[in-house]
């Protein structure tokens, strides 16, 4: 699965991060594990689907392999009524009794004790859709009904009875019986259909073995495009009318999937491959085998609006879902405490595919973003291990969060780099080859990526993954010119974290020395190590990670670290420097560096040739702001920004030039949003007002890339008028494009009234479920709207929560994310309520209360020395 979301300024993707993620609490397995007394051994569904309806009817044969004598036999079904049940064994067929008990777990007794050996189970049973997006759901697009599945992490047992959990890897057969002129799909190839009576009979091919949260289906009337050029039959699935949109998706499938095949040396595991554009989704995608789940908005690119940001984007889910049949589905995972090994691989493993196949899109640089944003969570006492053991169900949305994508992701590329690029692939291939159709833990990726390298990497991996935290680095060079590194656990500043054991750290250096630059490997598995350096004359400046490919921070003496800042062009990688810049931002957390320091050093990358760069630089910024700049601080503000930022545009442009790098695109609107709003540049301001004017005139004459930032500023200053246009061009919006475009756009407004409209609108608007965040999240990024925005959720907290799957509500204190301490107390004091503290409430709490006592101190420790630089700056302008 990858959770994606539309890019926003620094602040809303923190607060959208934590919102839309999904759910792994811990405690004791063995109170959720179903007993392997009794397990399935192939399963048939028949299910009469009628997406006009709101119930559904099913049938399901199950055949079973009883290991030991037994009495009963659970299974789960959820929200299902299960009108006959019927156990049978050899010679006897008995009418069961049933129970059921907390997350569908029913009992079935009524049958003398069952004697090892096979039995098959026979249910017929009844539902109701959800209308959630959550298990099989239906939805209504211009007044037609379709059903989709969303199954991970268990809402299988809302659509038929099973064994709902991975480590039951079983075959499935499929038979949907459907409304004649509807579509009907799932994991596999249709084998055979008929029709009766104005319904249609479908049967599906007999799946491999798969756990039950990769099975899928979808009914509706639904239009499809091929895919040419892929090892099986492919095709895009839409739902009706947006066919035209399926181009770039349609390019990229071929070379991604393609480059996954060579690279794990196997073919693509699965008979067909459907690639699902859906309306209404909580997530970016889902790795059904066979049969994969996206939100429209990622899947679906409209050729006039097509942008670079829009193509990396879907190339990069398109990969990470690909990976997903390898790793994930044709190798499943036995348990949810591994699921961050899913994703974590998919991950990795997207990015290295996207950097291969499309090397214009630079995503092996915009990835460090990632590894920051994972250290910085990392880093707080809220923090978790990688590798923990999944109890609690309710909350099993909760660890797939940054650390479970960008940690692990993290780590694998430090191996990977450490043992180099082919032992690693032949570990990765070696495990595909040994598991294919089977369930596994972590220990056995590990157990062969040691084989192929020759050395025994857990130890190493266990320090990563078993324990919190990340590690920081001290290398300085010695009199004698040696170099020593020290390790120890980072924290923030004032926080006293638990002593954990040394970690065991492959480490690349990078230095300069009077013949060039030179890379030196060591493994830091000691609190100091001293090592040699083969250098030419003295060491200049050393780099602790070459090329950005480490999971720690590091220091270095505060000249070298000035001498690396001011080398940085010339001696450093685009993906170094931006770990760089996000590493002298977690020194200014730990209070290693001052708040003036860090200005001077965000104000060396002012004339750094690479957008990514920039854009780590305006990340900076974005702190810089939050934590230190009250309202009369704007105006010395804006000076620094339009003289540290100015220089870029004035590289780059305001308007696409011939020959220019693609990646400009994607970071230009960046720059001028910045500009115009933070450094009140009137150019740039002037610009955005006039591009907006083309644009609501003749959309196609105007940069796709800039729409969304020169509409956003056209809506800050706008009227009654302008906000009333944007509500019926919402709703009128025929590509998902234009629907995200208008529908942020309206929290960008800034009147007072339009504000109290925009916040009713998200309640009472034609939104989709996924869509009930983006006006309020949007509002919440206007500088001193915070408070007032907090306050209408809580007000508020019933009917908006009402329009999300319950166990979402545990995410709901990130409205109390910023930089406010009495924010926080009213956020503790509200969800300490009974009726507001749901399982994993406490947990996303004590996660914001972190990031914001980690701001407020910032701000009370750094804040004087960041006003003095801003007015002796703005003095000397």
């Amino acid at each position: 699965m990858r959770v994606v979301r539309r890019f926003l300024s620094p602040r809303l993707q923190v607060l959208l991060a934590i919102a839309i993620t999904l759910l792994v609490g811990h405690s004791s397995q063995a109170s959720l594990r179903l007993s392997q007394d009794v397990v399935p051994v192939y399963q048939e569904i028949e299910l009469r689907v009628d997406p006009d309806a709101r119930e559904f009817r099913g049938w399901t044969r199950v055949e079973l392999r009883v290991d030991r004598p037994v009495t009963e036999i659970q299974f789960h079904a959820l929200d299902l009524t299960l009108d006959t049940l019927t156990l049978t064994t050899p010679g006897r067929a008995v009418s069961l009794e049933h129970s059921v008990a907390e997350r569908g777990l029913v009992t079935a007794t009524g049958f003398e004790p069952l004697e090892a050996g096979n039995a098959e189970l026979v249910i017929s049973f009844h539902g109701l859709f959800d209308t959630t997006a959550l298990g099989m759901y239906r939805l209504d697009r211009d007044g037609q009904g379709y059903v989709l599945t969303q199954f991970e992490a268990e809402e299988a047992r809302k659509a038929f009875p099973c064994w709902d959990q991975p480590i039951f890897k079983i075959p499935f057969q499929l038979t949907l019986t459907v409304p004649e002129k509807q579509l009907a799909l799932s994991n596999t190839p249709i084998t055979r259909e008929s029709t009766s009576d104005g319904w249609k009979t479908v049967v599906f091919e007999r799946t491999p073995p798969m756990p039950t949260y990769i099975v899928a289906l979808a009914v509706g009337p639904f239009e499809t495009v091929e895919i040419p050029n892929m090892p099986v039959p492919s095709r895009i699935v839409v739902c009706a009318g947006q066919t035209g949109m399926t181009a770039e998706a349609i390019r990229q499938s071929p070379p991604i999937l393609k480059a996954l095949e060579e690279y794990f040396g196997r073919p693509y595991p699965y008979r067909k491959l459907d690639l699902i554009a859906v309306p209404e989704y909580w997530y970016g995608a889902m790795e059904n085998a066979g049969a994969i789940t996206f939100r429209e908005s990622i899947l679906l690119k409209d050729p006039a609006q097509l942008t670079m940001s829009g193509r990396r984007s879907q190339a990069s889910v398109l990969a990470h879902e690909f990976a997903h049949m390898w790793f994930g589905d044709l190798v499943t995972m036995e348990w949810w405490d591994d699921l961050w090994l899913n994703e974590s691989f998919a991950s990795w493993m997207g990015d290295k595919t996207v950097a291969e196949v499309f090397p214009e899109y630079r995503i092996d640089v915009s990835g460090v973003h990632g590894t920051n944003g994972a250290m910085t969570t990392d880093a707080r006492p809220s923090t978790r291990v990688m590798r923990q053991a999944v109890d609690n169900t309710e909350t099993l949305l909760q660890s797939a969060d940054d650390l479970a994508y960008n940690k692990g992701q993290a780590v694998l590329e430090m191996i990977e780099r450490w043992i180099g690029p082919e032992p690693f692939r032949e570990g990765i291939r070696r495990y595909v080859r040994e598991h294919e159709w089977g369930s596994v833990t972590a220990a056995d990726l590990w157990g062969a990526l040691s084989v192929a390298s020759g050395s025994d990497l857990a130890p190493a991996m266990s320090t990563f993954l078993d324990q919190p935290g990340v590690p920081l680095v001290h290398a300085e060079i010695l009199l004698d010119g040696r170099m020593r590194l020290t390790q120890k656990r980072f924290a923030n500043f004032g926080i006293e974290h638990t002593e954990l054991p040394m970690w065991q750290i492959p480490m690349v250096i990078k230095y300069a020395d009077e013949s060039g630059m030179k890379t030196q490997r060591v493994m830091l598995d000691t609190e100091s190590q001293t090592v040699e350096l083969p250098a030419e004359g003295p060491v200049r400046y050393l780099l602790p990670d070459h090329d950005a490919a480490g999971y720690y921070r590091w220091s270095v003496p505060p000249e070298m670290l000035v001498e690396l800042a001011k080398n940085a062009d010339a001696a450093l990688t685009p993906r170094e420097r931006v770990s760089f810049l996000g590493n002298v931002s977690a020194l200014l957390d730990a209070g290693e560096i001052h708040g003036d320091d860090y200005l001077r050093v965000l104000g060396e990358f002012a004339d750094d040739p690479e957008p990514q760069v920039v854009s780590t630089m305006m990340g900076g910024l974005s702190k810089v702001h939050a934590a230190f700049v009250p309202p009369e601080m704007e105006d010395q503000f804006a000076i620094y920004v339009r003289k540290t930022l100015g220089p870029a545009l004035e590289r780059f442009g305001m308007s696409r030039r011939d020959g220019e790098d693609e990646i400009v695109s994607t970071y230009r609107p960046q720059l001028i949003e910045w500009l115009a709003d933070e450094g009140k540049d009137p150019v740039a301001e002037a610009y955005a007002e006039s591009l907006a004017a083309v644009y609501f005139q003749s959309p196609e004459s105007v940069d796709p890339a800039l729409a969304g930032t020169v509409v956003g500023i056209a809506a800050g200053n706008g009227d009654r008028a302008l906000f009333e246009e944007f509500k019926r061009r919402f709703e009128a919006a025929e590509t998902p494009a234009d629907r995200s475009l208008y529908l942020y756009s309206l929290g960008e407004f800034e009147d007072s009234a339009l504000i109290e409209d925009a916040l009713a609108y998200s309640l009472a608007g034609p939104l989709r479920p996924q869509e009930a965040m983006a006006i309020p999240g949007t509002l919440m990024d206007q500088p001193g709207q915070e408070d007032r925005i907090f306050r209408w959720m809580l007000d508020n907290f019933d009917a908006f929560t009402a329009k999300m799957p319950p166990q979402f509500r545990a995410f709901m204190p990130f409205i109390a994310s910023g930089c406010s301490a009495e924010r926080l107390a009213a956020a503790q004091e509200f969800f300490r309520r009974p009726e507001y503290n749901v399982p994993g409430t406490d947990k996303q709490l004590a996660k914001v209360a972190d990031q914001v006592k980690d701001c407020v101190g910032l701000r009370e420790r750094e804040g004087e020395a960041v006003r003095r630089f801003l007015m002796q700056y703005a003095a000397s302008e």
